[in-house]
């Protein structure tokens, strides 16, 4: 027997093995322990703290004792706070580099739990900072200093009027100039003279009259030149008066749309109410988006696991293991596992409106392995505040590049108590009680995010604006919103996960629109009337000198109508006097031309 045992390799062995298993107690916790915090810490971006691990052997098992998850936006909360984690392992698969969990019960969990100290890592913006939440911008109930825009003021009138004025200076020096070249009263004096030479030939008989006629026929073709040329030139100038007349009647509009413009410049006007729910709850609900984006981004590495990145660490630029740094080798297996995967997982959250219950089903950091999505149910019924609540999707990354998740909350009489809806200083808005029946459909395909969310709420009592103001504006919604008793709101989502688009709508905008539309209104009339007489006296001058100008045109064209008559007037003397003897019959039947 002696020789089959020997009793210093015995002693030796039980000796190692004492070692081993007291290392085990003494440091395999600790080991756990620091394990999840780092990772934990990489993957939030903020601290992941937890008071003790418990690993056991026999039965193979782990158990968390309160695992704190920092909020990275606000370091001083936890955003997520759970008592107790306990799981049994799967210890054949354990030896197989594996963590396989059959079953998972995470008890406690609670959210926005204050924290003792930061569990910052690096410095983060506040929620309001990076989001830029609770600024409303209410239109101006202050009529500005007319006088004071109208000296900083590129007013369209005023241009109009300064390149019209131009234009009828060089329109009137270039007439100037072409009615001398016309003909005029010289010419005019030659022709009665030439009028004149053939009445005292007429005196001469009939061979006074066949000798002018060569010379009536050369003088009523140049008095008729004269007549088309003026005739022409007055259709010419009378196109273009048209057209400057034309410009100067367009300028009666001028004014009109430099009212128009500086009214919407200096926001009087009710149109800055047109969505206030937009303005109230847009800020909020983006943030929200926002932040669960932010998580989803930090999950998504864990659902897909190591096949999706295998697309990225392909390529020239990466380095291979080098042959005699080893490489691990996963054959081919008949129900392949992935390395991580708890199978169901119960869980309780504790509400101050009560507890939720819930299952996760297929927790895994490789879906394509395994083949199967997350999915997950919480509920809750007759919780203090709220009638009932129910939380249900599934992350389905089991294709990474098909991916589709989907989401749907409903929450129905959850009492409202102390919500801000607007933490501006210039109208603050906070609903102090009511109830809300709440619901949410998401789905996320790959990058591209469709959600339409809704909401009615009903006995309501709002509380807005601030002691001491003496706004009118926020006057009037103050009180509109105070006599609020119930709304709805609906909130849709889109684009993609990383910059979504948020829109939002609801009777609120109506409600406060009606409110404060009336005075909005009264008070931009108001600024167009003080507009309108300041642009009118601005203009008065000008104006008058304009219209000067183009009484000067006035001028020129009964200069043309003048010189056409007086052609006219000399034409019908030349054939009417000058020649009386028309029609005459000369010897051998000849017919006088005149």
């Amino acid at each position: 027997m002696s020789k089959w045992i020997r009793l210093w390799g015995l002693g030796a062995f039980v000796v190692v093995a004492a070692i081993l298993v007291g290392v085990w107690f003494v440091f395999v916790d600790g080991w756990v322990k620091c394990l999840i915090e780092d990772a934990g810490t990489e993957a939030v971006g903020a601290k992941v703290e937890l008071d003790a691990a418990d690993l056991s052997l026999f039965p193979a098992g782990l158990a968390l004792s309160r695992l704190q998850v920092t909020d990275p936006k606000e370091p001083m909360n936890n955003a997520v706070e759970i008592a107790k984690v306990t799981m049994g392992l799967d210890g054949l698969n354990l030896l197989r580099r594996k963590i396989i969990v059959d079953e998972m019960a995470v008890e406690g969990v609670r959210v926005g739990t204050p924290r003792s100290t930061s569990g910052a890592t690096r410095d983060v913006l506040s929620q309001e900072e990076e989001s830029g939440m609770f600024s409303i911008d209410l239109p101006s109930l202050e009529v500005p200093d007319v006088k004071k825009i109208l000296k900083q003021e590129d007013l369209e009138t005023i241009r109009l009027i300064e390149t019209l004025k131009a234009d009828l200076k060089k329109e009137r020096d270039t007439w100037d100039s072409r009615m001398k070249e016309l003909p005029g009263n010289a010419q005019l004096a030659q022709y009665k003279e030439r009028v004149k030479k053939l009445k005292q030939a007429k005196k001469g008989g009939v061979e006074g009259i066949l000798g002018g006629v060569g010379e009536v026929q050369a003088l009523q073709q140049d008095i008729e030149q004269d007549i088309a040329s003026l005739k022409n030139t007055k259709q010419e100038f009378e196109e273009k008066v048209a057209l400057l007349r034309t410009r100067m009647a367009q300028l009666r509009t001028a004014p009109k749309r430099d009212i128009q413009h500086l009214k919407a410049k200096y926001n009087l006007s009710p149109q800055g109410l047109a969505n206030m729910s937009q303005t109230l709850l847009g800020g909020k609900i983006g943030s929200w988006v926002r932040e669960g984006a932010t998580w989803y981004e930090r999950a998504k590495p864990f659902l897909e696991g190591a096949q999706a990145l295998q697309g990225k660490e392909s390529g020239p630029g990466v380095q291979r293991p080098l042959r005699e740094e080893g490489v691990d080798v996963h054959f081919k297996e008949e129900k392949p596992l992935p390395d991580f995967l708890i199978r169901r997982t119960t869980v309780s959250i504790n509400l101050d409106l009560g507890d939720l219950a819930g299952t996760v089903y297929h927790i895994t950091n490789d879906q394509p392995t395994f083949g199967q999505p997350t999915t997950f149910t919480f509920s809750g019924d007759h919780l203090e505040g709220v009638q009932s609540v129910v939380l249900e999707g599934a992350l389905n990354h089991v294709v990474p590049n098909d991916s589709k998740d989907k989401l749907v909350f409903q929450a129905k009489g959850y009492g409202l108590n102390n919500f801000a809806l607007s933490k501006d200083a210039k109208w603050p808005v906070t609903m102090m009680s009511g109830l809300g029946d709440i619901r949410m459909n998401a789905t996320l395909k790959g990058q591209d995010l469709t959600a339409q969310g809704g909401a009615i709420f009903n006995n309501l009592q709002l509380s807005a604006g601030k002691e001491g103001d003496t706004n009118p504006l926020t006057q009037a919604l103050t009180s509109a919103v105070t006599g609020i008793s119930q709304f709805s709101l609906q909130a849709d989502a889109s684009g993609t996960i990383k910059q979504p688009v948020v829109a939002i709508s609801s009777d609120l905008d109506r409600i406060l629109q009606k409110a404060a539309g009336n005075m909005v209104n009264e008070l931009a009339a108001k600024f167009g009337a003080n507009l309108q007489t300041a642009i009118s006296t601005k203009i008065t001058e000008p104006m008058k000198e304009l219209k000067s100008k183009m009484a000067g045109f006035d001028g020129i064209a009964g200069d043309l109508t003048e010189r056409v008559t007086q052609r006219n007037d000399i034409l019908k003397s030349l054939l009417e006097k000058t020649l009386p003897t028309k029609g005459l019959k000369l010897p051998g039947g000849l017919k006088l031309p005149f």
